[in-house]
């Protein structure tokens, strides 16, 4: 079976088609396979190269941003490959991780995007959202509240100082720079309080990904689910779950 046939076919070589269990659904990876090549031809006329995971991969042996990078051959160099590399690779040449096809890590995060959205618990993930939501908004009013209690110290400590009688013209603009501030910072708590999204919105626009895959916009849904691609030597392993900086009014 191993026998060298030229480069051609080798005929004592057995294929057993779907003998290892998809992880991926096949009709779901044809549909996506289909739609990411015709996206390629609808993108060959433009200028510019898009790298639809920038700024996801990440190298899992020394931990720099993988980049998208374009490499030419051929007669006129006409033939443009895309592929994503450690940027440790090429600019301190301290990093052997692989290189990978843009066209086949695209294909391959979008199909498994589109089962998890077909097969997910779209109930469960809105809790979750909601909660991630609550506890970012509990942070930034903590840290509001902070900020508060240093300029009304200061504002205290200036009062103190100009009822001791050494007050001067450039406290008094200062101080009420102070105070404007203040007033900033309770009128920005009243909006971080206020809900960015309710559960069924979210609910809603879960089951309108999934619903309408082929057509909605597929760079906003790898920004909106996929958090991080790590590669290791032998795996690349892709993090889901919604980035909610996407769902301050714009899920």
């Amino acid at each position: 079976m191993g026998k060298w046939a030229g480069g051609k076919p080798n005929t004592n070589a057995v294929r057993m088609e779907e003998s290892i269990p998809a992880i991926i659904e096949k009709n779901i990876w044809e549909r996506v396979k289909k739609r990411m090549v015709d996206n390629k031809r609808n993108a060959a006329n433009t200028a510019k190269t898009e790298y639809m995971l920038s700024g996801l991969i990440e190298c899992g042996k020394c931990g720099a941003a993988y980049t998208g990078r374009t490499s030419t051959s051929g007669k006129g160099a006409h033939t443009k490959r895309r592929y994503y590399s450690c940027g440790n690779r090429y600019r301190t040449k301290t990093c052997d991780n692989m290189n990978l096809s843009a066209d086949e890590i695209e294909t391959a995060v979008v199909a498994q995007l589109h089962n998890y959205l077909k097969n997910s618990d779209f109930d469960m993930i809105a809790d979750e959202i909601i909660k991630m939501i609550a506890d970012k908004s509990g942070e930034k009013m903590k840290e509001i509240n902070r900020e508060i209690a240093k300029l009304k110290t200061e504002l205290k400590n200036g009062m103190d100082y100009i009822l001791s009688g050494k007050g001067f013209p450039e406290l008094d603009e200062k101080l009420n720079e102070i105070r404007l501030k203040i007033a900033d910072l309770e009128q920005t708590k009243i909006y971080a309080s206020a809900p960015t999204v309710t559960r069924e919105q979210i609910i809603s626009t879960l089951k309108k990904d999934a619903e309408e895959f082929d057509v909605v916009d597929i760079k906003r849904l790898v920004k909106l689910y996929v958090q991080k691609i790590t590669v290791n030597a032998d795996s690349i392993i892709v993090t889901g779950g919604v980035n909610t900086e996407y769902c301050g009014g714009r899920i």
